[in-house]
């Protein structure tokens, strides 16, 4: 016969149930002794899912013996779940493994938190097998717990799943049938975002605002009056289409930014030059802030006039070239100068 593989069956009870609710101290190693304590346990609270688990690892021990030479042992953490209770496992599993001398693991947890320290068991032994234990009746309300559970945790999952439907109700209170639009227009806000990859520009600009708030900063006062003048821009984008009665998507659309594009275009370079007094900008940089101005302006002429043609064709084709011209020329004396600016 040849040598038997040596395995560990290590039994997780994250929070310290088995030291709280009875008299015996983790880490618990050997058959006899955790069927001992696993009864005790069960004894004392008969609804602690932990003794399930020590049960189930002493099963595990019977059906395994005569083909592997196994170990079974219970390890505790502490009633406070977190960082305390996770070294208390560690240096619990650490000793374990010393005097057991296994590093081939079958863990029993009797859910997804104990299942939490997967890491910590990973980084000192290699984990085999997993076997969670559930009371049949409760195991698919215990998983859809966790799963809300991990949601609410999770800030980015909270911000997606709590957050935004917050949001939206918040909107239809206040503002009846006219909040979907606000709500659609805010998600087509977020997507654009999203696709052009706008996340690291938009935090930086975030960033400095508040850098100038908490400072006492004047750029503030740009970045105030720059985000006031966006929302006039907004609503002469929407009286415009109620203007032109436009129903078409694309008219909708081209509506909207005839009536903002140039509001827009002065709320970019009140920002900018917010931006230029708040990192005191000099030199080159000032070059730099010119040529985003010079592309913001080329940007807004060029799209007021598509816009402008898309309302009205018959004004033809000839002053969208123009603009679009005009401003390629315009971008490219910024970037010259720019380039050539010791």
């Amino acid at each position: 016969m040849g040598v038997k593989k040596k395995l560990l069956i290590l039994c997780v009870d994250r929070d310290d149930d088995v030291g709280r609710k009875t008299k015996y101290k983790g880490p618990i190693i050997g058959r006899d002794k955790n069927l001992k304590v696993a009864t005790a346990l069960a004894l004392s609270d008969p609804e602690d899912s932990d003794a399930n688990t020590m049960f189930y690892g002493v099963k595990l021990y019977d059906q395994l013996k005569k083909e592997k030479d196994v170990e079974v042992v219970t390890i505790t953490g502490y009633k406070d779940v977190g960082i305390k209770s996770d070294e208390i496992l560690g240096e619990q599993l650490e000793k374990v493994i010393k005097k057991t001398k296994r590093k081939d693991i079958v863990l029993v947890t009797d859910g997804a938190e104990d299942e939490k320290i997967i890491p910590i068991i990973q980084g000192k032994g290699n984990i085999v097998s997993t076997q969670r234990v559930v009371v049949k009746q409760s195991e698919n309300l215990e998983g859809a717990y966790y799963m809300i559970h991990d949601f609410i945790e999770d800030p980015k999952m909270a911000k997606i799943f709590l957050g935004v439907p917050a949001l939206a109700l918040l909107l239809y209170a206040l503002f009846g049938s006219t909040g979907w639009r606000i709500i659609l227009g805010i998600l087509g806000i977020y997507l654009i975002i999203k696709g052009f990859k706008l996340e690291e520009p938009i935090n930086n600009l975030m960033m400095s605002i508040k850098t100038s708030l908490t400072s006492g900063k004047t750029s503030f006062f740009f970045y105030a009056v720059g985000s006031i003048v966006v929302l006039v821009g907004l609503k002469g984008g929407y009286d415009l289409i109620q203007m032109v009665a436009a129903t078409d998507i694309l008219e909708i659309i081209a509506a909207f930014l005839k009536g903002s594009i140039y509001i827009m275009f002065l709320a970019s370079i009140i920002i900018i030059l917010g931006r230029m007094i708040s990192i005191q900008s000099k030199g080159k940089d000032i070059f730099r802030h010119i040529t985003l101005m010079a592309l913001s302006f080329s940007l807004s002429l060029v799209i007021y006039e598509a816009s402008s043609l898309i309302l009205m064709p018959e004004i033809g084709i000839y002053r969208l070239f123009v603009s679009i011209v005009f401003g390629f020329f315009i971008v490219l004396a910024s970037v010259l100068i720019e380039r050539n600016v010791k």
